[in-house]
């Protein structure tokens, strides 16, 4: 049960099934705030089975239109031989189903605020400059890599063809990025896991790179837990660790060298680490999406693919074909996304974890640039010190909630808790709050 197959208005259930349906409610940018009710009625053969009170709290302030966190996340749909049999699956399997709805899957990214994007933009490549500038225009473009980039070894033969293969591809995309007016939304990856031995030929990428696209940030997932502090990667910008080697101490000394920390996942860590594969409750993704995120307060998120796609599109349900297996032996590793009847986008319970996380973060900074706005108000200062008190304290994440990154709580009702807590903070505010 991750796919959800919101192509269906009506299945048939089997007797002796227990059918779980996914109940999505949106509210518009202008609904006023306050308590909505009605009711959901659930037909059988067209006469009503049965019917459920609903009611909607709708608070007074906007949730962002792009993401509250930046990210780093491939969408770059490939396809992988399962169980280790071996390698990316060509013939049948390698189908463009999506391509011709491009912008369809482009819009729905969006909407859980991630971009059309991938970290290994090769030579065969180029970012979907249409789609990005569309999202640019309706303020929901996040960030997008303009190419990867590997280690460069020394002498000058060896730096010629790294160059050519390197900045000479890479140069149109950061061209036509600037043209558009996107630069500030672009980055460039690479350097993919490195280990130490390669440490020198990483900062001479970075260096070279830095020199030829000025104001890009370069990132990598290099193995330097120093953050370049205790390295010769002195020309990095954005360090980005496996979440158990975020170390908060040494990433507030990086960012005071001017240098970023992010974090990332993949097919580890394992427990009692979150992660995001099927087997692991979806409130890890939730969790760290929002309030780990909101404790640790990483300069953004990196993950390497959501749409390895093992099968053929789904087109009914509820039971599918779709195959979970993904990355070698994972389940659902690199895989948060599925196909829908012609190619067209299906999002998964954990995608909707990963967006209701990071909504639970934009909750965590709307009330924390709410303070900053009362405090930089005398007036308003003055008549809120008992608010600005309750919720400075509201913006320090519950030990029973996340007390740390292997210590973290499997119970909804104090993840909505918290979220609601803040949430009435801000509307306790008296002010317009502030937006991201």
């Amino acid at each position: 049960p991750d796919p959800i197959l919101n192509f269906q208005t009506a299945t048939d259930i089997a007797k002796g099934d227990a059918q779980a349906f996914w109940v999505r409610v949106r509210a518009p940018k202008k609904q006023p705030p306050g308590l909505y009710s009605g009711k959901l009625v659930v037909e059988a053969d067209g006469a009503k089975a049965f019917a459920f009170d609903l009611t909607i709290r709708v608070f007074g302030f906007r949730m962002p239109d792009r993401t509250p966190l930046p990210l780093a996340v491939t969408f770059m749909p490939i396809f992988y031989e399962p169980n280790g049999q071996g390698g990316w699956r060509e013939g049948p399997y390698a189908r463009a189903d999506w391509r011709p709805h491009a912008w369809e899957w482009a819009d729905f990214l969006a909407d859980y605020y991630l971009t059309t994007d991938t970290l290994y933009g090769r030579a065969d490549w180029t970012p979907d400059f249409a789609s990005l500038a569309k999202l640019k225009q309706q303020g929901r473009l996040g960030r997008f890599n303009l190419g990867y980039y590997g280690a460069c070894g020394e002498g000058d033969e060896t730096i010629k063809k790294w160059r050519q293969a390197t900045i000479d591809v890479i140069r149109p995309r950061y061209e036509k990025a600037k043209e558009l007016g996107l630069l500030k939304h672009a980055y460039i990856y690479g350097c993919d896991e490195n280990p130490k031995g390669l440490f020198p030929a990483v900062e001479r990428a970075a260096q070279m790179l830095k020199a030829e696209f000025p104001g890009v940030p370069v990132m990598t997932t290099t193995y330097d837990n120093s953050f370049g502090q205790e390295s010769v990667i002195k020309s990095m910008d954005v360090f980005c660790p496996l979440t158990p080697k975020f170390d908060p101490a040494r990433a507030t000394v990086a960012r005071g060298a001017g240098k970023q920390v992010w974090w990332y996942i993949c097919c580890g860590p394992r427990h009692p680490h979150a992660n995001m594969f099927i087997e692991y409750p979806a409130i890890e993704g939730r969790l760290l999406m929002g309030a780990m995120t909101a404790k640790y307060r990483p300069d953004g998120f990196l993950y390497y693919q959501i749409s390895i796609w093992n099968a053929d599109p789904i087109t009914k349900g509820p039971f599918t074909t779709w195959d979970p297996r993904s990355w070698t032996t994972y389940h659902g590793d690199g895989s948060w996304t599925c196909m829908g009847p012609g190619g067209t986008p299906l999002p998964t319970i954990r995608l909707e974890n990963f967006r209701d996380g990071l909504e639970d973060y934009a909750y965590a900074r709307i009330l924390e640039a709410t303070i900053a706005k009362i405090e930089a108000a005398p007036a308003l200062r003055a008549t809120r010190g008992d608010w600005l008190q309750r919720a400075r304290k509201l913006l320090v994440v519950p030990t029973g909630l996340v007390k740390s990154l292997t210590e973290y709580t499997r119970d909804p009702a104090l993840v909505y808790g918290y979220r609601q807590r803040l949430a009435e903070a801000i509307e306790a505010a008296g002010v317009v709050p502030a937006e991201l």
